[in-house]
């Protein structure tokens, strides 16, 4: 074959036969003979391979297999502008198929590819975490149930609780430790290899009696990260290269790029498609992972293979299959967690899924134990997620199941206890800190009890509300109304030990609310907020009327008197509180990126004038206080200026339960 618009240059047959003399027919027949021999054992080598490579129950559709992958990702990579993917899906021990899509720098147009473009994974790092962890634990260096101060030198966990913080409940995310996004970047590579060192001033507060409820937490993976440190007596990355990553041949594999690594790191990019820098942190051991879609093919294989890949092992069976099983669910219905993974049923099969989701990257992982099946994806896009829809589809095609048969519940099946009633508030939240006013306007969840059931309804949006059923013999476990897959057809609210109703788990535990005090509630917040907008509208045209009455512009009410005083700090005390609100705002909008390195000093100064506004407020009470008896103004006057001020400590209780009141970061 030549190249196209190419003259063909080589000898003509007529030129040669003055050279070569002709075949005879023996020769003729050994020729074709030999020909023969080697076509058949080509196709029989490569029949060989081919069943070699095939996984065992879907051989026959390994072709099919891939065609339905390349056809999904290219639709999903059109429609979502997606720069570039890679994916590698593996069974029985062996790859099944893998491929890389796109580019991996836009600018340069430099193609994906699965054996050198490096991904960063986010989440899906902490399996690997958790899998050096278990290292430690089958050595008996550490155990799991034990204490974790027990493993830390230089500072301690607060004991807040009766019962110790353990590695379980840090591989599990239900140590009881508050979620956190704030100051959790670093400005360098040094300060991320340096993690440990600044996790004692990093570390969220505790809010929870450990193994109780699950709380997503990376900063609890950074402190394993720590006692692997410890123990290893390497730096992080280099202990999983050693542990991990040399003996599954994960060669590409990085905690902490070097130079010659982080040329081969994927250009991340955002929502917008403008490229993003590349983000260290100092949750690390949580997010930090770049890999290839050939490595991730490795670890899956590992991982469903009991700890080994070969003759090279990095787990026992008993400890690799531990991190697979559930170490924690609040219910036997609701969807658990294994170590490092979450319970996620499709169709009726069980499988563990995670995804991961840094700046400017997307990733997802599934693994199918019983199918000894798992899928990578991975895209340099931020805020990419078609995980649901990949699995149902690949369950569906290639591991169909029958659907969940258990009989869904007669309505009344059961009393419903009333408690439950109020609203719910994801649990991703910073309970104790400034951050927790990023979720002032987030969406709550409303359980009300409605003819038998409890109709779920969203305080934004346009969800429209569900109704869930009780399942007979079960205290405050419901079903959906239409069945649906298996990983949402419950709802089960959690109790206390004094019996309360502390939590709203909805399908599996990565999707928990926190039960919210009257006062938290979305009404009442609306409220609040409302009264205070009143408040200063009302305290200005108040100022303003008074003036115009104390000038004499009004003739019909000669003689009278408005106190001014009054108005003019009521007035002021809104005033500061909207310089406040307008200046964080702005600050937000402007500079919000930064806070994920560092909160600007400008910015905590801002949070001088809440404060300086409660001196007003308390200054107002004491005039108003002051005047209550006195015959100069007239008692409607100082009624109305009263009920304003009781809005504005109302809105000042409204600052402190979202943690704006004092500087608390």
């Amino acid at each position: 074959m030549h190249a196209q618009g190419k003259i063909d240059q080589t000898p003509s047959k007529t030129g040669l036969k003055n050279f070569i003399p002709p075949p005879r027919p023996l020769e003729r027949s050994a020729a074709w003979a030999m020909f023969i021999i080697i076509l058949s054992l080509a196709f029989t080598g490569a029949a060989h391979a081919a069943s070699r490579n095939a996984p065992r129950g879907i051989t026959d559709k390994q072709r099919e297999f891939a065609s339905f992958v390349d056809g999904f990702l290219a639709g999903v990579q059109k429609e979502r502008r997606i720069p570039g993917m890679a994916f590698v899906a593996v069974h029985n021990g062996e790859i099944l198929y893998i491929n890389a899509y796109g580019v991996s720098d836009m600018t340069k147009g430099t193609p994906a590819d699965t054996e050198h473009t490096l991904f960063r994974i986010g989440a899906i790092s902490q399996p690997v975490t958790a899998a050096a962890i278990m290292q430690l634990a089958e050595r008996e260096r550490v155990g799991l149930d034990e204490n974790v101060n027990l493993y830390l030198r230089r500072w301690k966990i607060p004991e807040l609780f009766d019962n110790p913080v353990t590695l379980r409940h840090l591989l599990t995310h239900t140590a009881g430790i508050d979620y956190k996004e704030l100051e959790v970047a670093s400005p360098t590579s040094g300060d991320e290899r340096s993690y440990a060192d600044r996790l004692s001033k990093r570390f969220p507060a505790r809010y929870a009696e450990p193994g109780t409820f699950y709380s997503s937490s990376n900063m609890g993976y950074a402190l394993l990260g720590a006692i692997l440190e410890r123990y290893s007596r390497l730096n992080f990355n280099a202990a999983i290269k050693r542990h991990i990553f040399q003996p599954l041949g994960m060669d590409s594999s990085t905690f902490s790029p070097s130079e010659e690594e982080m040329a081969r790191v994927a250009s991340g990019y955002d929502a917008n498609g403008a490229k993003t820098p590349y983000e260290y942190r100092y949750d690390m051991p949580a997010v930090g992972m770049n890999t290839t879609a050939r490595d991730m093919g490795r670890f899956m294989i590992a991982s469903l293979s009991g700890g080994a890949i070969g003759r090279n092992r990095i787990l026992s069976e008993t400890y690799s299959g531990s991190m697979l099983r559930r170490h924690f669910s609040p219910h036997p219905m609701i969807n658990g967690t294994g170590l490092g993974y979450l319970e996620r049923p499709v169709r009726g099969i069980r499988t563990l899924q995670r995804r991961g989701n840094i700046s400017g990257f997307s990733s997802f992982l599934m693994l199918i134990p019983e199918q000894r099946f798992g899928l990578f994806f991975a895209a340099n896009a931020s805020d990419i997620d078609f995980s649901g829809e990949l699995a149902m589809s690949v369950v569906n095609r290639f591991f169909p199941a029958s659907e969940d048969k258990t009989e869904r519940p007669r309505e009344g099946a059961k009393t419903i206890y009333t408690d439950i009633q109020g609203f719910y508030r994801t649990n991703r939240i910073s309970r104790h800190t400034a951050e927790k006013a990023a979720l002032i306007f987030s969406d709550q969840l409303k359980a009300k009890i409605e003819n038998g059931t409890v109709v779920l309804s969203h305080t934004r949006g346009n969800a429209p509300p569900t109704r869930w059923y009780p399942v007979a013999g079960e205290d405050d476990l419901f079903r959906n109304e239409d069945g649906g897959d298996s990983s949402g057809q419950y709802i089960f609210f959690q109790r206390g030990e004094t019996g309360r109703v502390e939590a709203l788990i909805a399908g599996s535990v990565d999707n928990t609310y926190d039960r919210l005090d009257v006062h938290e509630g979305f009404y009442f917040q609306a409220a609040m907020a409302a009264s205070f907008i009143i408040a200063a509208l009302m305290s200005f045209l108040g100022l303003f009327v008074g003036m115009a009455i104390n000038k004499g512009k009004f003739p019909w009410e000669s003689g009278y008197r408005s106190d001014t005083e009054l108005w003019g700090i009521s007035s002021l005390f809104c005033g500061v509180q909207i310089v406040f609100i307008l200046g964080l705002a702005v600050a937000i909008f402007f500079r919000g990126d930064e806070f994920r390195v560092f909160v600007p000093y400008q910015v905590k100064a801002l949070f001088v004038i809440p404060l300086a506004g409660g001196l007003l407020l308390a200054w107002l009470w004491f005039r108003l206080l002051a005047k209550l008896l006195s015959p100069d103004y007239h008692w409607l006057e100082k009624i109305l200026v009263m009920s304003l001020a009781f809005a504005e400590i109302g809105y000042m209780f409204f600052l402190a339960s979202w943690r704006l009141l004092g500087f608390m970061f």
